[in-house]
């Protein structure tokens, strides 16, 4: 015979409820916790930043999926609406590469290169190292800026 605590029973709740919800928790969590204590959010935001990362890692591969299966459910002779998806895909597209554009004009960058090595610097720590490695892990290798 086991025994189960109120405390158990609102976290297994939690665990097998909607997925926006614990989102939403993990944030207004987070926001208290920075109120109340800077030094132990910074700590605890690695966790929010390598979920994030993990989103956007597996962002890719699950669109590619979805039009495989999408493609591979199709019967010959059914009505397909591909036309109207494709548009606001291109339509997209080239909006943020006009937006993109534009504020490159808007807001031009210079890029300084430094040829001293002398300014690389080795990790500091364990924790530089393990924080690097595991956010490579969830980095989406497409969307990868360094």
């Amino acid at each position: 015979m086991t025994t189960r605590t109120p405390s158990s029973g609102w976290l297994s709740r939690l665990a097998q409820g909607s997925l926006v919800k614990q989102i939403l928790i993990g944030l207004v969590l987070g926001v208290l916790l920075a109120l109340v204590s800077k030094p132990a959010a910074i700590a605890v935001g690695l966790l929010g930043t390598l979920f994030v990362g993990a989103l956007k890692a597996v962002a890719p591969v699950l669109v590619l999926m979805l039009v495989m299966a999408s493609i591979a459910n199709h019967q010959h002779g059914q009505k397909t609406s591909i036309r109207p998806i494709l548009f606001l895909y291109l339509l997209g597209t080239f909006s943020a590469a006009l937006t993109a554009v534009l504020f490159s004009f808007l807001f031009p960058s210079t890029l300084h290169l430094t040829t001293a090595a002398d300014s690389i610097t080795p990790p500091s720590g364990i924790v530089e190292v393990l924080r690097g490695l595991l956010m490579s892990m969830v980095s989406n290798p497409i969307g990868r800026s360094g």
